[in-house]
């Protein structure tokens, strides 16, 4: 008796127990049902919050606590569970239900899901089910697997940085974050080191996965486990899909599947998650999914992806059949006249044997049918109300004790009642009071959702009989008996009337095969009953019901399939071929499948998805000899004879397509043939005209005819209409006009400059810069010679020049005023001044203020008098003629208009103290500023080009832009430049070339002794006046006139300026090889070793005449180059630089050897008298200025200086040693410690960022500074951040750290303490965006600073 009341207690308790699993299990479930319905957008109302918490539930930070924790409860519920028990808990909440009918209409029970939620739900179910058989997060991974998954999985996502992956990684309770961080990075990553554009875009250093991790390691349900957003998990697959593509490994451009990895062995203290799998419950799902795949229920490929990797685990963990039994004594032939339910999944197999499901053919289902809301009183009504109901039994464990133990028990389990039909239980008939008497045996089955069912003990299925439920639902569920019963009379149960059928809804006929049939509950349609249709609304959500005739039976879907048979249909409907899956055709996976963790060895998992219905069937195969037997018969019963039938069509399509190549290659002989004969009768037809117009050529007639040539036509990005450029309808070149000091910043020594890291390093000088220098030039001519006749001997534009640069586009201009005014009427954009002029370009959205109207002369190459044969005397005379006659008064037209408000915008663009040095405006002043923005732009081109036209390295970053404008601003420079000029420019050029002075005009603009001499004028600035001056189409022999009358003027300036620092001796030297040459003063007999010393000073003073003739003859053929159109020499060497630019100009048209060429070759005269009387005039005005002032010898010796490119300051590998040396340093204004303290990397100052201290005039000191060094443009370093601060006119950006870590990152503001080295190529690309003017392109990221840094 004790031991039987001990026996009931530990039955007691284990019911308990499983009864809080059951309870615990679907609760997590909730959870995990809750998260996935948030992700599907269920949740919208409850706004951002929720999705906020959804996102906190899988963070890295959280998940080892939250999502990780759940699932490993519900992995050790799941097994502990029944699996069809726990399966249809996961049905029931993650609201699949509706879903899993073959009905195409079915009546909603879940109002809340609408439009495509189901499918969304069941993606998560599916989802949900692989997670919780794959994840052993907690069920036997170690801390290094573990780490080795989790990095994988972010890499995968994207590549990340050394600080990124640290900070993402989860952590696990009791383990050390980084204890295998570094050896799993190695192991699993490949670094990329950071990769700089010339656009201006800067990386980190990035770890991307190794193309190992694609083959072996990535986790497509582990990644969808950590991805906050579900565009990650789309990421991985992307960056999966290029990995595959490009590897080679799947072919045809075929996507892939997930490629769903096999789970890690389980640890021996838990059981496989995956023994969840092996249900009827799940086999029944299974094939619903492939039945609606196979009839097109726009089911996703993800959907099936995940489906058939769910049964390819419950296959891999099957329980082997017993082969010990004959498989003729297997049962068959029952399933076609077994009832099968629709929505009744736990019916669908009459066990849960894997190997006879897959084979079993479900001939029809009977659709369930659902009571009618409103029926007549004649009708039959019955309201079932609750959730879907269990069998007590099903909570039993899955490890149960030994049978005979459980007697108290009244209802066993359905497994034990299938093996021993003797098996009698008893039951309290007072409890349950609609069963019958307990004196009648029974035995017991399910039917979910239809109530109770009478079966008497033998009778075929065929005699269910519904009742009404016996139990009312408890908090948990409601409990529902199956019971077999003897028929008894008048259809009565226990003095219960057994219930007829619920009404009958049809189908929709829609691709199912619905018919109605004769069962046995056609003797229970006694009463007359009528149904009635349900049509959806696609108006509403109500039912629209109409009667229709009373039906005798039940309806049914026709099926006829197995899933065996749904596998080959899909694998064919995917493969697009019938018949595709060939197994003798395929390498065949291990020959008999095991139940144990591990995947077959070597087996690739990259494939599209017949691959992967290629692997599940070879292993539905290996399960079982039947299996294999079913699947050769299926496809024989699906494709019959479609072996030779696709041989006869392979042998049909070779016949045609040999067809299709022999009349393709008639056709081609064809062509060619009458290709060739047109091609000979154009030949025949060209010769011919060539013979007429040479003979009717006369060159003596062409020397006084002007060459006509078509106009240009342009291409407008507004209107898209390509027109050529008019006076009324100009087309104009957007364009970005800046100021600019980049010129100013060069030095003359070729080494950087050391930014100061210590007390004892050497301060930076401040006056050796080239900016420097002309303002010490100006001050000297401005004290010696009269204003005007200085402003037209140099340039400006060293400090504050005006650059103009152009993504090479046009427009109209009446299409830009009205994309202007639109731009006005828009709301304003947060870094775009629209009221100043400043617009994007409408086809390549770069920053643009301004437009160059493009005058209708461009890509004329005319002259205006061609002259084959005419003499340099001749040519100097008409250049003469032609700067005498300059046109200074424009035509009035909408061209001319429109070139003044381009010269408004250059001059706006540049601050006033740039302007105009050291005088009051006058016509003089302005020719000089038109004039110097040519030189700037030219010079700053040189700077591109590295300071020389030597041809660099190809490895190099181009600084020059893709598209210049420099012939359309030199058209609108001319046409002001003419206007201002009224002075007699042409006494200028005839004291240059030797052409006889004109009487001097009776009232000269100022003294003989107070001009300027010429030989002290800058000859850039001369050459640039004379082009701007004459017509820019001037024939090729004009411009070298020009060239070598100013290259004369050149020479000799070089000469005075290197003499000066000459002995008497010396000049003599050179004296001497001017008279007999430099061979026979050099090596005429002489026992004095002066002749050794004469060689060597010769050949040094030749390179130094070379090395300061080469600014002019650079500028000079970069204006021959933008203006004819004449490509640059290739120059190879620095060396030979001279030599290729002297023939480029044609200074010299004759070939001659190395040892006779120098500098004096290059010198041309119209005549041997000019090559005297020149040059002692230009000596005479030299000699009158220094008999007449002391500061003429220090003019002449600083007049030609071989500047070197700008280049930003040289700063130290580490960046301690900024920081230690410069946190604390005062400013030089205020003396105060600036909390932001910045450095300037033009010339080292240290300015106050952000503070007020050192405001003046409203401007704090950062933007005054960048005005006063860099033209508008200011690069600080701030030394509390690392970052570059940027400042272009009346913006400002943050550019970037130069300074990273060993991996390659930035520490901004030093949070996380890493030392930090220069990165050279950074500071290598923020110097070429300085010199190539690119801030405003390559960087997005402007604010106004409104004069506050």
């Amino acid at each position: 008796m004790q031991l039987k009341r001990r026996k009931r207690y530990v039955w007691f308790i284990e019911m308990m127990l499983l009864v809080k699993v059951r309870y615990t299990s679907g609760l997590y479930i909730s959870k995990l049902v809750a998260f996935s319905e948030i992700l599907n957008g269920l949740w919208v109302r409850n706004g951002l919050q929720i999705k906020g918490q959804a996102m906190t539930y899988i963070q890295c930070n959280f998940c080892n606590s939250m999502v990780d924790a759940d699932l490993y409860l519900l992995q050790i519920c799941a097994t502990k569970l029944q699996p069809d028990v726990f399966l249809k808990t996961v049905i029931e909440k993650f609201h699949v239900q509706e879903w899993m009918s073959l009905s195409l209409y079915h009546a909603p029970q879940n109002e809340y899901l609408e439009g495509e939620h189901d499918t969304l739900m069941l993606e998560s179910c599916l989802t949900f089910l692989a997670t919780l058989v794959n994840v052993r997060t907690n069920l036997g991974l170690s801390d290094p697997e573990m780490s080795c998954l989790e990095m994988v999985t972010l890499l995968c996502m994207g590549d990340k940085t050394h600080s990124q992956l640290m900070e993402l990684m989860p952590e696990r309770c009791g383990t050390t974050q980084n204890r295998d961080f570094e050896s799993v990075l190695a192991e699993v990553a490949q670094y990329r080191a950071p990769n700089l554009e010339a656009s201006g875009y800067m990386q980190q250093g990035m770890y991307g996965p190794k193309p190992r991790v694609w083959d072996e390691l990535f986790d497509p349900l582990h990644v969808l486990l950590r991805a906050v957003h579900r565009r990650d998990f789309q990421i991985s697959m992307d960056r999966f899909t290029e990995y595959v593509k490009q590897s080679g490994k799947l072919k045809n451009n075929a996507t892939p599947w997930p490629p769903f990895r096999y789970p890690a062995p389980v640890s021996p203290d838990y059981d496989d998650p995956r023994l969840v799998l092996r249900t009827r419950v799940f086999h029944a799902m299974i094939f619903i999914i492939l039945y609606k795949a196979v009839n097109g229920h726009n089911i996703s490929e993800h959907v099936m992806a995940l489906a058939i990797y769910l049964l390819e685990m419950a296959v891999v963990t099957a329980e082997l059949p017993n082969k010990s039994i004959n498989p003729l004594c297997q049962y068959m032939g029952a399933s076609s006249i077994r009832t099968i339910k629709d929505m009744d999944l736990a019916g669908w197999y009459e066990n849960d044997n894997l190997s006879e499901n897959l084979r079993t053919v479900i001939p029809q289902i009977i659709l369930v049918q659902e009571p009618e809301p409103n029926s007549s009183d004649s009708e039959f009504e019955w309201e079932i109300q609750g959730e879907a109901t269990e069998v007590t039994t099903t909570l039993m464990l899955n490890d149960g004790s030994e049978e005979g133990s459980l007697e108290v028990l009244a209802l066993p389990s359905v497994e034990s009642i299938n093996d021993n039909n003797d098996l009698s239980t008893t039951v309290n008939v007072g409890s349950l009071p609609a069963l019958p008497p307990a004196s009648v045996d029974f035995d017991m089955a399910i039917i979910p959702e239809d109530g109770i069912v009478a079966i008497q003990h033998g009778n075929v299925e065929g005699d269910l009989m519904p009742l009404q439920r016996a139990l009312p639902p408890s908090t948990e569920e409601s409990m529902a008996l199956a019971l077999e019963s003897p028929p008894s009379p008048n259809n009565m149960v226990g003095e219960q009337p057994a219930l007829p059928p619920v009404p009958q809804r049809p189908a929709v006929m829609a691709g199912n095969e619905i018919m109605s049939t004769q069962t046995m509950y056609s003797r229970l349609n006694t009463t007359g009953a009528t149904t009635t249709d349900i049509v959806p609304s696609t108006s509403n959500m109500h039912k629209h019901c109409k009667r229709r005739e009373p039906q005798v039976g039940p309806q049914t879907v026709k099926v006829g399939e197995s899933i065996i048979s749904l596998l080959l249909k899909l694998h064919s409907q995917l493969s697009g071929v019938p018949d595709s899956y060939n197994p003798d055709q395929s390498v065949m996976v291990d020959s008999e499948a095991s139940s144990s963790t591990a995947a077959p060895a070597k087996e690739s998992r990259i494939g599209d998805g017949p691959f992967f219905i290629s692997q599940l069937l070879k292993k539905i195969a290996n399960l079982d000899p039947m299996c294999k037997d079913t699947i050769i018969e299926s496809r024989n019963k699906l494709w019959p004879r479609m072996q030779d039938c696709e041989d006869e069509q392979r042998e049909r399509e070779h016949r045609e397509r040999e067809e299709r190549r022999k009349r393709a290659k008639e056709r081609q002989q064809k062509l060619m043939a009458e290709f060739a004969n047109k091609q000979k009768q154009f030949m025949e037809k060209a010769m011919k005209t060539d013979e007429a117009g040479v003979s009717g050529m006369d060159w003596d007639q062409e020397d006084d005819t002007t060459k006509l040539t078509r106009q240009k036509e342009y291409d407008c990005v507004i209107c898209n209409q390509t027109t050529p450029s008019s006076e009324d309808k100009p087309m104009g070149l957007v364009v970005l006009v800046q100021a600019t000091s980049v010129i100013g910043h060069g030095r003359k020594r070729s080494d950087r400059l050391i930014l100061p890291t210590s007390d004892e390093d050497p301060p930076i000088p401040k006056g050796d810069t080239h900016g420097a220098h002309f303002d010490h030039r100006i001050d000297e001519l401005n004290r010696h010679f009269d204003t005007f006749s200085w402003l037209l001997s140099v340039n400006l534009g060293w400090e504050g020049g005006v650059h103009v640069q152009t993504c090479g586009h046009h427009l109209h201009l009446d299409c830009l005023k009205s994309y202007l005014q639109s731009l006005q009427s828009q709301q304003r954009q947060p870094s775009l001044a629209v009221d100043t002029g400043e617009y994007f370009c409408p086809l390549c959205r770069q920053l643009a203020n301004s437009v160059l109207p493009l005058s209708p002369q461009l890509g004329e190459c005319a002259a205006v008098v061609r002259s084959y044969q005419a003499s340099p005397a001749i040519i100097l005379s008409e250049l003469n003629n032609l700067l005498k006659e300059i046109q200074r008064n424009p035509v009035s037209s909408n061209l001319a208009v429109a070139m003044g408000k381009a010269m408004e915008d250059m001059t706006s663009c540049t601050y006033l103290k740039y302007k105009q040095k050291n005088c009051s405006p006058s016509h003089q002043s302005l020719f000089l500023f038109v004039t110097s923005i040519a030189r700037t732009n030219f010079e700053v081109e040189l700077v591109q080009r590295g300071g020389s036209l030597y041809v660099p390295s190809p490895n190099s970053i181009p600084l020059t832009p893709k598209r210049d404008c420099i012939v359309a601003l030199l058209h609108v420079l001319a046409m002001h430049a003419k206007v201002l000029t009224t002075w007699p420019v042409h006494h200028t050029w005839q004291q240059l070339s030797g052409i006889p002075a004109e009487p001097c005009a009776p009232l000269a603009l100022t003294p003989h002794e107070r001009e300027v001499p010429l030989l002290l004028r800058d000859p850039t600035a001369l050459l640039i006046q004379f082009i701007l001056l004459l017509p820019l189409h001037l024939d090729q022999a004009y411009f070298s006139s020009v060239v070598k009358v100013i290259y004369n003027l050149l020479y000799y300036q070089v000469i005075v300026q290197i003499s000066c620092d000459l002995l008497q001796a010396e000049r003599n030297t050179i004296l001497r090889r001017g008279q007999c040459g430099e061979y026979e003063a050099i090596h005429k007999p002489s026992t004095s070793s002066s002749v050794s010393y004469a060689r060597v000073k010769t050949h040094w003073i030749e390179r130094q005449i070379q090395s300061l003739c080469l600014p002019f003859l650079r500028v000079a053929a970069l204006l021959r180059y933008h203006l004819y159109e004449q490509p640059l020499p290739f120059v190879r060497s620095r060396q030979f630089e001279f030599v290729k630019l002297v023939y480029y100009l044609e200074l010299v048209a004759e070939g001659m050897d190395w040892d006779n060429f120098n500098s004096t070759v290059a010198l041309n005269w119209q005549d041997v008298d000019a090559s005297i009387s020149v040059p002692r005039l230009w000596c005479d005005q030299l000699l009158a200025f220094v008999n007449r002032s002391d500061a003429a010898r220090n003019l002449i010796k600083e007049q030609h200086v071989s500047w070197q490119i700008p280049k930003l300051l040289n700063l130290p590998r580490e960046y301690e040693k900024i920081f230690t040396y410069y946190h604390e340093r005062q400013c030089r204004q205020c003396h105060s410690v600036p909390q932001e303290i910045s450095i300037c990397l033009l010339c080292g100052a240290i300015v106050c960022l952000k503070q007020n201290c050192c405001k003046q005039m409203n401007v704090c000191e950062a933007v005054q500074h960048s005005i006063d060094c860099g033209g508008g443009t200011g690069i600080y370093l701030v030394v509390t951040s690392t970052y570059i601060i940027v400042i272009r006119g009346r913006r400002a950006c943050p550019w970037g750290s130069l300074y990273l870590d060993a991996f390659a990152e930035e520490d901004r503001d030093l949070k996380r303490g890493k030392p930090l080295y220069l990165s050279q190529d950074r500071y290598r690309l923020l110097e070429q965006q300085w010199l190539a003017h690119r801030f405003d392109h390559t960087k997005k990221t402007w604010v106004w600073h409104r004069d506050s840094l």
